[in-house]
């Protein structure tokens, strides 16, 4: 049949045939677009969950240490701990003696020194006891017995604040940043008040033995606290 001839057979067709033959058959997508829609959506699904990781929204905020009393103390992860503060002012450092550290830290392998801020002498003025700055084990401690502030760090904002035996306690943590061999610390602190005087305990380890440092730094606030105020009119009246 020539090419014309077919033509004018088709064109003759009713236009009712055409429309009938239309309406059953289905035009359907392929297979994989439509798993390939399912994979993008798992795939933004999968993204999305790394930005929230990496924002913190499901990370580790705080950790908690729980006391042999039943209390607990909750630190908060925080970029912030405090430091030693280089006081400018004339003062003498006199190393603590085993009675003395005894007196001020019953049950506590404490050695540290008492700082002292010297007074006018040509008036008569006496030394004005400032605080103590030493260690319990390996966790360090720093007492401010004055208003001078042994301390260039102000706790405050990300750190949580729990209590033992009525005794408020600011306590966070930190983690440092990875050093040349891939190592990394963990810095857990705490902050609170016995008496007049005004104390900060911290403790440093490897990342990895974190728990253990947490452990041995919250043993010693409890024990700081139920040692209760330092009594400094005994260490005072020793002749310091």
């Amino acid at each position: 049949m020539k090419k014309e001839a077919f033509c004018e057979i088709l064109g003759d067709i009713d236009e009712r045939y055409v429309r009938e033959a239309r309406a059953g058959h289905r035009i359907t997508k392929p297979a994989w677009r439509k798993w390939g829609a399912v994979a993008a959506c798992l795939a933004a699904v999968a993204v999305l969950g790394t930005v929230l990781l990496q924002s913190g929204i499901f990370s580790q905020n705080t950790d908690v240490a729980a006391l042999d009393n039943g209390d607990k103390i909750v630190f908060a992860k925080s970029d912030t701990v405090g430091g030693s503060l280089s006081l400018d002012a004339d003062v003498t450092i006199t190393p603590l003696t085993e009675e003395e550290a005894a007196v001020l830290f019953p049950a506590l392998p404490v050695t540290a020194d008492a700082i002292f801020q010297n007074g006018d002498g040509d008036a008569g003025a006496s030394r004005e006891l400032l605080g103590f700055e030493g260690q319990i084990g390996n966790v360090k401690l720093t007492i401010s017995t004055s208003d001078v502030q042994l301390l260039d760090t102000e706790l405050v904002g990300a750190e949580e604040t729990s209590e033992i035996n009525g005794t408020a306690i600011t306590a966070g943590y930190s983690v440092t940043d990875k050093n040349s061999k891939g190592e990394q610390n963990a810095i857990y602190y705490a902050s609170f008040a016995l008496g007049a005087c005004r104390v900060y305990v911290e403790n440093a380890g490897a990342k990895e033995n974190s728990e253990a440092t947490k452990e041995e730094l919250a043993e010693v606030i409890q024990k700081l606290i139920e040692n209760g105020e330092p009594d400094l009119p005994a260490f005072l009246e020793g002749g310091n």
